[in-house]
């Protein structure tokens, strides 16, 4: 009985620690389209919520303001779209007009499987 329960607990330490088959992140298997404002799953398993930072340029280059957003879906099939509204809370007013570039990355993408 004893060994049952050393071995029992041996096995379950793990999925304690590190949770039961911990989810992959697939940021590098997610297409973002700036334009578009949309982000798409072109991994071969479904994502939850996507995770997009983003940085905001003048015509100089010079940084204006950063941002994160998640996707609102909780799901993402793949081959499947989803919006993306990314907004930078410090570029307001008359600084609008001078956003030239906007660039986004994927910082997260975790798998459901």
């Amino acid at each position: 009985m004893k060994t049952f329960w050393a071995v029992t607990v041996a096995l379950l330490i793990p999925l304690v620690i590190v949770g039961p088959l911990a989810a992959r992140d697939l940021k590098d298997k997610v297409k973002v389209e700036v334009d578009n404002g949309t982000v798409q799953n072109q991994a071969d398993v479904p994502l939850r919520q996507v995770k997009v930072a983003g940085k905001a340029f003048d015509a100089t280059g010079k940084l204006l303001g950063v941002a994160t957003a998640t996707t609102e879906t909780e799901k993402l099939a793949p081959g499947e779209k989803a919006d993306i509204d990314v907004e930078f809370p410090t570029v307001t007013g008359p600084a609008i007009a001078k956003v030239k570039r906007r660039d986004l990355t994927v910082v997260q993408a975790p798998s459901l499987q």
